[in-house]
C-alpha cells in the first residue's frame, strides 16, 4: 500500500510541477545564484507546504465518507487539469532579495500556495488514509523537478516550450481526476 501510494503521489507531482512556472522560476533563480541556495530554498518551501496540504486532507479523510472525498478529489484534479490549458498571465516580476536562498524560499512559497500540486496532494490524503506515503512521494517528486531544474537553468526554456507542459500536466490530471471518480484507482 505504501509503496503503491507513493508512486500515485511521486508521479502526478513530478508531471504536474515539471515545466510549472514554479519551475521557471527556479530555472531563472539557479541561473542567477546556482544551484546550493536555490535548491535548499525551494525545497524548505516545498517541506512546509506538503506537510500543510497533507495534514489538512488527512484531516478530512477522517471526518468525509468515502464517496465524498472521492468525488471532491476527482473534481478537483479535472477542474485544475482543465485550468492548466488557460494561458498563463505575464511572466514573474525578478525578485530583488539580497539572499538567494531566503529569497528563492520566499519566491517558492508563494507561487506555490494553492498551487495544483499542493490542492494534488491535499486531495489525495483526503482520499487515502497514508499520508506519510502521500507527503514522501510528492516531496521527492518535487526534490526532483527542482533538481532538475536547478542544474539544468535557462536551457530548458529553450528545449519545451510552458505552454506544452501545462497541456501535459492537464491531461494528467483530468485523467487522474476521471480515474478517481470511476474507482480506478
Amino acid at each position: 500500500m505504501f509503496i503503491k501510494t507513493f508512486g500515485q503521489s511521486f508521479g502526478l507531482t513530478f508531471v504536474a510541477e515539471f515545466g510549472d512556472k514554479t519551475q521557471f522560476a527556479i530555472l531563472a533563480l539557479a541561473a542567477r545564484f546556482g544551484f546550493v541556495p536555490v535548491f535548499l530554498g525551494a525545497t524548505g518551501a516545498f517541506l512546509i507546504l506538503n506537510a500543510i496540504a497533507v495534514s489538512a486532507g488527512f484531516i478530512l479523510h477522517g471526518i468525509l465518507p468515502q464517496d465524498v472525498t472521492k468525488y471532491l478529489a476527482g473534481s478537483l484534479f479535472i477542474i485544475f487539469g482543465l485550468l492548466s490549458f488557460l494561458p498563463e498571465k505575464g511572466e514573474e516580476e525578478k525578485p530583488k532579495a539580497r539572499k538567494p536562498l531566503v529569497q528563492t524560499f520566499l519566491v517558492i512559497a508563494l507561487m506555490e500556495i494553492g498551487d495544483k500540486t499542493q490542492i494534488g496532494l491535499f486531495a489525495l490524503s483526503a482520499k487515502q488514509a497514508n499520508p506519510i506515503a502521500i507527503f514522501a512521494g510528492g516531496t521527492v517528486a518535487l526534490f526532483t523537478t527542482t533538481a532538475i531544474a536547478a542544474v539544468l537553468g535557462e536551457s530548458l526554456k529553450r528545449v519545451v516550450p510552458s505552454k506544452w507542459m501545462r497541456r501535459i500536466s492537464g491531461v494528467v490530471f483530468i485523467s487522474f481526476g476521471i480515474l478517481l471518480i470511476s474507482g480506478i484507482i
